[in-house]
């Protein structure tokens, strides 16, 4: 039943954030990793209006720089990663801050970088990076989050992190993203873009689906369909 209120959770974010084919995706993950899987009407389907219905968008978005910690992480296969290397390989990246056991926002902030991976793929090929850093590093250890990965089907691309509390603590201080005491579910909703090293930070605050995650990457590296930048 856990598992199911998880799932439940997610398809609701999804619902109230305007992107009912972004449900879709997820609704099928949370279903093939349910040995009792709910059933559906038509699990298949997903019209033509659903793929060019417009996103609402429930989201901010402001530039920044941010000084990045040297730190060795360690990534969902138990490697020892550095920081700085994975993050300024020179070409675009994105980074979200999530933790295994989420149950909220971080299953909807994740299946936002799970969605976009087949048109980032079309679009850049290997030049780009996903980076998700657990905010949770007692818990999370590399097999779970290997399993977290697993879950979201991430691609090559996409890099799961975790490390000490301290390092971690480090990272969140440098991005902003620090939350109120020590309670983990008061963390903020962020995803972080960056076309190369040395230009600004794009700061997203709130939920992105599909469309917006891709009209993003678009506009961070100079394709047509610029985003409209909100006020807060």
């Amino acid at each position: 039943m856990h598992l199911r209120y998880q799932w439940f959770l997610g398809i609701v974010f999804l619902w109230l954030y305007g992107e009912s084919a972004l449900a879709g995706d997820i609704m099928q993950g949370w279903m093939l990793s349910d040995p009792k899987p709910m059933a559906s009407e038509n699990p298949t389907r997903q019209s033509s209006e659903e793929h060019a219905k417009p996103s609402v968008k429930n989201y901010t978005r402001s530039e920044a720089r941010y000084d990045i910690p040297d730190l060795q992480m360690v990534d969902k296969e138990g490697s020892a990663v550095d920081l700085h290397q994975l993050i300024d390989y020179g070409g675009p990246v994105m980074v979200q801050f999530i933790f295994a056991t989420c149950s909220t926002i971080c299953p909807v902030l994740s299946a936002s970088f799970a969605s976009a991976q087949p048109e980032l793929d079309a679009l850049a090929g290997d030049e780009y990076r996903l980076i998700s850093i657990s905010i949770d590093p007692e818990q999370d250890t590399p097999e779970r989050l290997f399993e977290y990965a697993k879950r979201f089907k991430a691609g090559k691309n996409w890099h799961f992190l975790t490390g000490s509390r301290d390092d971690v603590s480090k990272i969140l201080k440098a991005f902003e993203a620090s939350y109120t005491g020590n309670n983990k579910m008061y963390h903020k909703s962020l995803t972080f873009m960056r076309s190369g090293p040395g230009a600004n930070w794009i700061r997203i605050e709130g939920l992105l689906g599909r469309n917006d995650m891709v009209m993003e990457y678009k506009s961070l590296i100079g394709l047509p369909g610029p985003s409209k930048e909100r006020e807060l």
